[in-house]
């Protein structure tokens, strides 16, 4: 699994970039060669396509990023395909919780705070842009390539601009309202976090920290709520989930193994095994026949 913005952060040839504070900008390549990868998003992110095509997907929610589409992705894992060989371009602002909530404390006075729609659960956003809001990334590229790099508050300055001209948009209300929830410091569902992200590798204090709360917290919460530890949950709802998957698709065990979360197929079917007695091909095999014998 890739760590998107430790990524950017510790390989900086591999994108052009601008760093300010806790705040990262990235003009890349997607250098993605398989068709799909699961990545790890420890904060939000503002994605804008300059061209070609990918893929996003979150659980059952997906959205395809092509030229001129920008969306907001909320921290959280997802699964990154790349649908043919052509290459894509994009340019990406990873932005921390309280870089939101100081802009908004901020801001409040200069944004259309009146009947905000209730937060959804929408963890991909498609934004919309309007003429301010697409000049802006069109404005954003020569930065990139400045010797020396422009000074930090300069960098500051843009980023404010970009997500102010976004949230001024009365059709980007459902942003300013998610954005409104974290300035009032509202938690996720613990419960919620955990079904959005159990296929993802992540450690205690990686999901700790999807949840806005400290290890301790989280690991209190998390025993309360599911009455067992994280490790065992997290294994006995990816076995789960390949059940689903093996009963009602035809995906091969290999497909099924990425998509449920195990490091390999060699994993997977020995975790399988192990929770439901019998390998995942017999089991395939088992609930066909099942399923075909008259009522």
């Amino acid at each position: 699994m890739v760590n998107l913005f430790q990524f950017f952060r510790d390989y900086p040839s591999l994108s052009r970039r601008l760093v300010c504070g806790d705040l990262l900008f990235t003009h890349y390549d997607c250098p993605q060669q398989t068709r799909k990868i699961r990545a790890y998003l420890e904060c939000n992110i503002i994605v804008y396509v300059i061209g070609g095509r990918r893929i996003f997907h979150r659980g059952n929610n997906r959205i395809e990023m092509t030229e001129g589409v920008c969306a907001f992705l909320k921290k959280g894992t997802q699964i990154n395909e790349r649908p043919g060989s052509e290459p894509w371009c994009a340019m990406a602002f990873f932005i921390p919780d309280g870089f939101i909530r100081e802009l908004m404390n901020e801001s409040l006075h200069r944004l259309p705070m009146h009947s905000l729609p209730s937060v959804q659960d929408e963890d991909l956003m498609t934004l919309h842009l309007n003429e301010r809001s697409r000049s802006f990334f069109v404005s954003m590229i020569p930065y990139f390539t400045m010797d020396p790099s422009p000074p930090e508050n300069l960098v500051e300055l843009k980023f404010k601009e970009l997500v102010l001209s976004i949230l001024s948009d009365s059709k980007n209300a459902h942003l300013l309202a998610y954005f409104n929830c974290l300035r009032e410091g509202r938690l996720p569902a613990l419960e919620a976090v955990m079904q959005k992200n159990f296929t993802a590798n992540l450690t205690i204090e990686q999901y700790s920290r999807l949840a806005g709360r400290s290890t301790a917290t989280f690991k209190r919460e998390f025993k309360k709520i599911f009455n067992t530890t994280p490790a065992k949950w997290i294994m006995k709802r990816r076995v789960r989930l390949a059940q689903e998957l093996l009963e009602n698709t035809s995906m091969t065990i290999g497909e099924i193994a990425f998509e449920a979360g195990f490091e390999s197929q060699q994993h997977f079917c020995r975790a399988f095994k192990e929770h439901s007695g019998t390998t995942p091909s017999q089991w395939r095999l088992k609930r066909r026949e099942t399923n075909l014998q008259p009522a």
